[in-house]
């Protein structure tokens, strides 16, 4: 079972749950939840009402490896399994309970490439998730993604987001930027406060940060050899026509229409997702 803290306010309110290291080898969740935790035991901070639940590393074994998993991906198999079999879907089974009994979900995640911006994914856009979302201290909103994985059975999209909507609870999740980079817990912590601002955990006026929400329109899983046609970086604007990646037989991936390039990752593997498309909304 995972390390989970638990902290409850004089009054009542809603229950925010944050979830960090869900991939490993993403640090900023942890560190971050590690800060809070001796700044709420020390009165720096104070739950004035509702209640925080804070799981600071959800996937141990490949957190302490520095790995993204173990048997597979942690974020892509979070619903309940009769017969877990592997180390992914027992962890799923000890955090989605944690998930049914929270109002709201923050799961706190980092990117492949230094110098990535900051981003949430809104994938269901109720109002409590806006709120939520805009409370986050990002510039980029991703929305979109739910529409572009359920054409393809061979991917199934069992994301904690996902979990929380089956339901009904809200939740966001915040790629806090590059994984090494040390400005991105500062990211993460200062995204709890705003969610604990936004549903009254603590006192203060929620932050409201200007956004512009960009819809995913696509993704390309790496089918062969090959590479990025350049260093590209999350949210580089690319025009239409654009080579985005060339494989070794030749040939070569362009950008559809006038957008951007999301996540790409440089070091795919061969079957895994290689880069995502998307446009302004």
């Amino acid at each position: 079972m995972p390390e989970v803290f638990h902290f409850k306010g004089k009054k009542a309110g809603a229950h925010l749950l944050v979830l960090g290291a869900v991939h490993g080898n993403e640090t900023a969740g942890p560190k971050a939840m590690d800060r809070l935790i001796l700044d709420l035991q020390a009165g720096r901070v104070v739950l004035t009402q509702g209640a925080l639940t804070l799981i600071p590393v959800c996937n141990l074994k490949a957190y302490q490896q520095d790995v993204r998993q173990i048997d597979e991906n942690l974020n892509r198999v979070m619903k309940w399994h009769d017969q877990p079999t592997t180390y992914e879907q027992k962890l799923a089974n000890e955090i989605v309970p944690l998930i049914q009994q929270c109002d709201i979900l923050l799961d706190l995640h980092s990117s492949h490439c230094p110098g990535d911006i900051p981003f949430a994914f809104c994938d269901y856009p109720t109002p409590d998730n806006q709120k939520l979302v805009r409370a986050l201290p990002v510039e980029y909103v991703l929305q979109g993604w739910p529409t572009i994985y359920q054409n393809n059975p061979a991917i199934q999209d069992f994301s904690t987001e996902w979990f929380a909507h089956t339901v009904g609870k809200s939740a966001s999740t915040l790629e806090c930027g590059y994984h090494k980079a040390p400005e991105a817990a500062e990211v993460a912590y200062q995204a709890i406060l705003g969610a604990l601002s936004a549903f009254g955990g603590i006192e203060g006026q929620a932050q409201e940060h200007p956004q512009h929400h960009i819809l995913m329109k696509n993704y390309v899983i790496k089918e062969a050899p090959g590479r990025l046609a350049k260093p590209y970086k999350h949210l580089d604007p690319v025009a239409k026509g654009q080579v985005l990646a060339i494989y070794e037989n030749g040939r070569i991936l362009t950008a559809p229409e006038d957008g951007y390039i999301l996540l790409p990752n440089p070091a795919g593997e061969i079957g895994a997702e290689w880069y995502y498309f998307g446009v302004s909304a």
